[in-house]
């Protein structure tokens, strides 16, 4: 064991500060017992106030590692490395550079990234993360109008450092996989990679990778690099863009979609977003006085609306909806568009692995292949209660048409219900048109039936439904006399492996699809469904998805 790290006075935990010390005093308490044995002392730069007032418009949790840390410069001991996240939240789809890697001149630091994919999908959608982390370590923050990447800071070769480091979140476990996930292991091997040369290129990482992975055929190299590659802009497409963060639950499983959830609370990961405007003005002139953390030259560069990157303008600067970014679109369009094309990215990725069916072994095949069917059902979700939470929050209507407008639909309210009733979904977005059916009670089986109405032929007929913990709901979907198909609403002992969800929400929905079925106008369809433990067999709807419809 080389030494210890310290997680202290974060998130109401206690710390140094409960005894009435600075923090540097207890980073250096351990690192001094360390100290004899050569021994080196890890000390989270994680430390904020988790009950922030929302009110207060200076407000900002993204300014308290500066804050904390900054004037403790040159007090903690030579064996202490500070380790400071990438980005100044809590590994989000994308931050800015944690600042505080231009205020430590003194002290040895370490950046600390996230392999796990808490925020990002939990290893249950794709999403390689390499590309990301670059954002950062590429970045040059320009300390004294010098160049000052932060991969050089943490080397300690930019402020002659004696130490410096990398440490990465990961949850290797008992799965055969480690990580879960037959493609998610890319990350942890990008990781090492990366941590002894951060110069190298992302995607040549995961070729290489792939190559020791899964042999030597080309066309399965080059599909896997441009599917990963890919991963990362589909998920920050689908989930939240602009810089607004990741639009997941917070006070929750940190999964699905739920972006009321990021305001009204102390835990200061705010869009302040309403009806007009949207973003954390985080300006010196008017804001939150966070840009002033950077040195000069990246301070003004996101001081200025006109010069903030789009990818990053909700994160420093509250602007109205209909502002028009340096692409022409409006903020609201832009989020109706990247949605939309973000699950659209998700459901290629089943096509693409798909091609490469009797290249891999069937075992990680057919794994991977449920993974990615997986996600481009949830990508549905994601992108709905997004889009749909925005236009209900602003009004404005997406000027393609496609929000709110679902031709291929029937809702499940909808149909002819026996033993089934219809229920009211929080939050209103998880569910089309707000409302899903459960079985009259826990231990009764439901039926919901319709007339076709879409005109004859042959379609993928996809059921929307939520898979609850604590249940193992039965489903069967039958078209005119023919059975078409039957699942079992059991995940939570699958092996997708996210954090599970006991309500109707955007956690637990998902989705199946049956393929190649074949309609006639005027056929019943039919759903029955038998509840099981607290899982009521929740369906939210049916869609019959022409040839190349993605819905």
């Amino acid at each position: 064991m080389a030494g210890y790290l310290v997680k202290a006075d974060s998130e109401g935990q206690p710390g140094p500060d409960t005894y009435n010390r600075t923090l540097s005093q207890g980073a250096n308490l351990f690192a001094r017992a360390l100290h004899p044995h050569g021994g080196v002392l890890m000390f989270r730069a994680f430390v904020y106030n988790d009950n922030m007032n929302e009110s207060d418009w200076k407000a900002d949790r993204a300014k308290a590692a500066v804050e904390y840390f900054k004037d403790l410069d040159g007090q903690f001991d030579e064996n202490v490395v500070v380790q400071i996240k990438y980005g100044p939240i809590d590994f989000q789809v994308r931050e800015p550079t944690s600042p505080l890697f231009a205020n430590l001149y003194q002290t040895n630091t370490a950046i600390e990234l996230e392999v796990s994919q808490e925020y990002l999908g939990q290893q249950c959608h794709l999403v390689y993360l390499p590309p990301l982390w670059k954002t950062v370590l590429d970045f040059d923050l320009r300390v004294d109008h010098k160049p000052s990447m932060v991969r050089d800071i943490i080397s300690g070769q930019r402020f002659n450092r004696t130490l410096g480091g990398w440490a990465a979140v990961v949850n290797v476990g008992t799965n055969r996989t480690w990580l879960g996930s037959h493609l998610a292991m890319s990350n942890l091997y990008a990781y090492g990679r990366l941590a002894w040369s951060p110069t190298d290129d992302s995607e040549q990482i995961l070729k290489d990778w792939t190559r020791l992975t899964f042999g030597q055929n080309h066309h399965v190299i080059d599909t896997i690099a441009d599917m990963s590659m890919a991963s990362w802009p589909a998920y920050e497409n689908y989930t939240g863009n602009l810089g607004i963060q990741t639009l997941t639950d917070i006070l929750y499983t940190h999964y699905g979609p739920n972006p009321a959830t990021q305001d009204n609370n102390g835990w200061g990961q705010w869009t302040r977003a309403d009806h007009n405007s949207v973003g954390m003005d985080r300006t010196i002139s008017n804001g939150t006085g966070y840009t002033g953390q950077y040195p000069e030259e990246v301070a003004r560069l996101y001081e200025s609306l006109e010069t903030t990157p789009d990818d990053l303008v909700l994160w420093f600067h509250h602007v109205p909806w209909t502002h028009r970014l340096h692409s022409g679109l409006t903020v609201i369009q832009h989020f109706y568009n990247a949605h939309y094309a973000g699950s659209e990215a998700a459901h290629g990725f089943i096509k693409q692995w798909e091609s490469l069916k009797g290249l891999i072994d069937r075992e990680r095949y057919e794994a991977m292949r449920s993974r990615l069917v997986y996600q481009a059902g949830h990508s549905i979700v994601w992108r709905d209660a997004i889009n749909n939470f925005y236009y209900n929050m602003t009004g404005i209507p997406d000027v393609v048409g496609r929000v709110g407008h679902h031709p291929w639909r029937i809702e499940a309210e909808s149909m002819r219900l026996e033993g089934y009733q219809t229920y009211t979904v929080s939050p209103f977005e998880a569910a089309s048109n707000t409302t899903a059916i459960i079985t009259t009670s826990n231990s009764t089986t439901g039926t919901a039936r319709t007339t076709i109405k879409a005109p004859s032929g042959v379609y993928d007929i996809g059921v929307n439904y939520y898979d609850l913990y604590g249940g193992q709901s039965k489903w069967t979907l039958s078209v005119g006399d023919k059975l078409v198909g039957q699942w079992l609403g059991d995940m939570e002992h699958q092996s997708l492996g996210h954090t599970p969800s006991i309500y109707l929400d955007g956690h637990s929905a998902t989705r199946i699809t049956f393929h190649g079925v074949v309609v006639r106008q005027g056929d019943q369809l039919k759903i029955v469904g038998e509840a099981n433990g607290v899982e009521p067999a929740p369906v939210d709807y049916v869609v019959l998805l022409p040839p190349g419809v993605v819905d």
